[in-house]
């Protein structure tokens, strides 16, 4: 591994190279009071020069979940280092602990601290407000705002994080699939899907896609009164045609969160609100509540415990102030002309069970 230290003034550079060490492990995961499965992400740390983007996912010989109440769950390995509770195994209660052990092929056993569920409160309203912005190098951006009013419990300590999570139904026509060949950029070639399903039925023409907020959002209890929380906000849905091109589901979830926990999203919160800031703030690395049993090995990351409490409200096509223009995609005009799943990332031809 190389440190590349640039002098000013000049096109230097010094290459000082440091013993190649291990990186630690990362492991995060999540149990809640909502159905399972759950997930826990078991990943190999980046370099500073490495690839941000790119997580090295990593098998160990066992995950297990355990609660204060006797019961526990080996976890199963899905993909490589994803591992799940099966759908119906354990699942949270408020008012129990819960935590991780996860043993390593070397030998290592790495465990998380209790953490505990507490009660979570509602989210008595989700709303947005439309909002357009003119960059100073761009066009100008339209865009929806989406807040939630929410209450606490009376006697707790209403720290919270708010997850938003935005939910999309789209047209595909893989019909219309074409790929440039000699002499013609627009040749027909149509998708496989259009003749997968029964008696020709497109399989793939129809799709809802799912798209989180990346920014974590968390309670600042200096703004609230008695436990009540007013215009929060939940995240932004930026104006897009596809998007909008059927309906828009926007779902506010309300997730009760340990002091443990609160600062560690806190401190992620921060660290992403102060990015290309100038004014960026201090803030120290997020620290992990998972650590090597008898034994000094870094790892980083969290394991939580939290009851969840969800709203939706549903957009349709109609409710959009303006309309968008539609670049063209493989040759026609206002169409995704391409199997519906490879138009978009985390999208699925299976509707949403509790999709209204």
């Amino acid at each position: 591994m190389a440190i590349v230290m640039p002098l000013a003034g000049c096109i230097d550079r010094i290459a000082i190279t440091i013993p190649n060490t291990e990186l630690p492990l990362v492991i995060d995961g999540l149990i809640t009071d909502e159905p399972g499965p759950y997930t826990v992400q078991i990943t190999r740390a980046v370099a500073l020069d490495g690839n941000l983007n790119f997580r090295k996912y990593v098998t160990v010989k066992n995950v297990t979940l355990f609660d204060n109440a006797g019961n526990s769950e080996q976890m199963q390995e899905e993909e490589v280092g994803i591992y799940k509770t099966k759908a119906n195994g354990m699942r949270g209660v408020a008012g129990r602990e819960y935590y991780i052990r996860v043993e390593a092929r070397d030998g290592r056993v790495y465990e998380s601290v209790p953490d505990k569920m507490y009660p979570v409160g509602e989210v008595e309203k989700v709303y947005y407000e439309f909002e357009t912005f003119q960059p100073v190098d761009r066009p100008t951006q339209h865009g929806f705002r989406v807040y939630a009013d929410a209450k606490g419990v009376p006697t707790g300590s209403n720290l919270f994080r708010w997850k938003f999570i935005g939910t999309f139904e789209i047209d595909g026509y893989p019909a219309l699939h074409t790929r440039g060949v000699e002499g013609n950029p627009c040749a027909p070639a149509p998708r496989s899907c259009m003749n997968d399903g029964p008696f020709g039925a497109c399989t793939c023409c129809k799709c809802w896609v799912s798209v989180a907020d990346p920014k974590p959002r968390v309670s600042d209890n200096q703004f609230v009164t008695n436990g009540v929380f007013k215009k929060v906000e939940a995240g932004y849905v930026p104006l897009e045609y596809f998007p909008f091109q059927i309906r828009y589901r926007m779902e506010v979830k309300q997730m009760s969160l340990s002091q443990v926990a609160f600062d560690f999203w806190k401190t992620v919160q921060s660290q992403k609100e102060g990015v290309g800031s100038l004014f960026q703030p201090p803030n120290g690395k997020a620290r992990s509540n998972i650590f090597e049993k008898g034994g000094l090995g870094e790892v980083q990351g969290l394991f939580y415990a939290s009851a969840v409490k969800t709203k939706q409200i549903y957009l349709n096509n109609a409710d959009v102030p303006i309309r968008q223009q539609v670049d063209k995609w493989n040759c026609e005009e206002g169409r995704i002309a391409e199997d519906c799943r490879l138009a978009y990332p985390n999208s699925t031809n299976t509707k949403p069970a509790d999709w209204e």
